[in-house]
This record gives structure tokens, C-alpha cells and sequence, in this order.
């Protein structure tokens, strides 16, 4: 595909940008492309302040509608997502749009607090050949009902376990690993293993779960494939961790 990525972002709204959709706007611009970012939530996330309010759908259905009238969507990102009327307007709003999504289960913050009342059964049923799924070790072991994803077997095996539910690809994050950074990722009959040298992280560069999904989307609305798309999302990551700039 020529020309500039035109990538619809789908998460909350956290002001400060360190994760969400200011987080996901500027991981889109780093890899050259295009964001449409619409908010599915207001968030206050600080210190010790933490409240949510999730956009109205009929809101968020018009948003899409609007963003669509303007030019045409060359991958998705769906992040956020606090309901499932909310995931029913965004599924209604692009159902006849034919472009790869990158799918983020985030249901709760770092620090445990909840984000989302989707349940596995609604992540599941996002399954489909162009839809790309990014759990951590956590979200991957959430979504099989397991008790931990802890090595890289386990995650290899999960995601080939989800790649089977229907997925066009699944990338397991290992970035929470105790050792070494390596990512899974699975696409139906390969399994490849993305490592690369963990990198300290500064406590103010959070949302690095948000920017790789939105990276990824970046690069597939390109035309890249799943692979190259993966490799250059998580490039994209380390650089970030690195020195603080896309």
C-alpha cells in the first residue's frame, strides 16, 4: 500500500499521555502514519485518583461515522473498551470495514485497578483472520482460564492455543517476564520468537502495552506483514524505553 496509514484509535482517555490515546496518537506519528483517535472513556488516573467514565455509544458510533466520511480506515486498534453496548456501537460503526485490527485486552491498570466489564467471552468472540491479539502474560492467561503464563513455552503454547480460536495472529508480551524480553508471536503454523535486551524502565514511561498494539496497527494499515509489522512495533518500544521519544 502507498501513501500514509490511516489508523482508527480506540482506547481511554488518560490527560497526561502516558498511556491511552495520547499514548496511542504518538506511537502512530512515530511510525509515519495517520491517528483517528476517538476516546471510549474519560480517565483520571494519578497518584491516588482513579475514576472512569465510559463515552456514550451513540457518541462513539457517530465519531467512527465522522472519522470514516473523511477518508478511508487502514487498520484499527481497539484498546479500552468499557462495555459491551460500547464494543456493540464500535463493531456496528466498522462492520463493513476490511483492515486488519490490532486488539489490546486491557481490562485493568498496572496497578490492578479495573478499566473494563468486557469478559473473555467478548474478547473471544473478536476473533477473526485479520484480527492481531496483544495480551501480556497476565491478559493471555485471563483469556484461557489458566492459573499463570509465566515462561516462554507457556506463552508460545497460549498463543497458539488462541491463534486456534479463530485469531489471525497473537502476540504474546513478555516485557513483565522476570528474564529476558521476549515476545511470542503466533499466526496459524509459525510461532516466532521476538527477543530483544530488556530495558530499565522509567516510572514515567508507562502505556508501552498501548504504543506497541498502536505501532503494530501503524505498520499492518502499511501493508507490512504480520512479522515485519511485530519486529518494527517492538523496535519501536525499546526506543521509547530507551529515551523517551518515539
Amino acid at each position: 500500500m502507498s501513501g500514509v496509514s490511516r489508523v482508527l484509535l480506540l482506547a481511554g482517555h488518560e490527560p497526561t499521555g502516558r498511556a491511552g490515546l495520547l499514548a496511542d496518537a504518538a506511537a502512530v506519528r512515530a511510525m509515519g502514519g495517520a491517528p483517528v483517535a476517538v476516546p471510549t472513556a474519560q480517565t483520571a488516573q494519578g497518584l491516588t485518583t482513579f475514576l472512569w467514565q465510559a463515552a456514550p455509544a451513540r457518541v462513539l458510533k457517530a465519531q467512527v461515522a465522522a472519522a470514516r466520511e473523511l477518508g478511508p480506515l487502514h487498520a484499527v486498534k481497539l484498546g479500552m473498551v468499557p462495555d459491551a453496548a460500547r464494543l456493540s456501537a464500535i463493531r456496528e460503526a466498522l462492520e463493513d470495514v476490511e483492515a486488519w485490527w490490532v486488539v489490546d485486552p486491557v481490562v485493568r491498570t498496572s496497578r490492578g485497578q479495573r478499566l473494563s466489564k468486557l469478559s473473555v467471552k467478548h474478547y473471544l468472540g473478536l476473533a477473526g483472520p485479520r484480527v492481531l491479539l496483544t495480551p501480556n502474560l497476565d491478559e493471555a492467561a485471563w483469556l484461557l482460564g489458566l492459573p499463570a503464563v509465566e515462561t516462554v513455552e507457556e506463552a508460545a503454547e497460549a498463543g497458539r492455543t488462541l491463534v486456534a480460536r479463530g485469531f489471525g495472529a497473537v502476540l504474546v508480551k513478555g516485557g513483565h517476564r522476570e528474564r529476558g524480553a521476549v515476545d511470542v508471536l503466533c499466526t496459524p503454523g509459525t510461532t516466532r520468537l521476538l527477543t530483544g535486551k530488556r530495558v530499565q524502565r522509567s516510572s514515567e514511561r508507562r502505556g508501552t502495552g498501548c504504543r506497541l498494539a498502536s505501532a503494530l496497527a501503524a505498520e499492518l494499515g502499511r501493508g507490512r506483514s504480520v512479522e515485519a509489522a511485530a519486529r518494527r512495533a517492538k523496535a519501536h518500544v525499546s526506543q521509547y524505553l530507551r529515551t523517551g521519544k518515539g
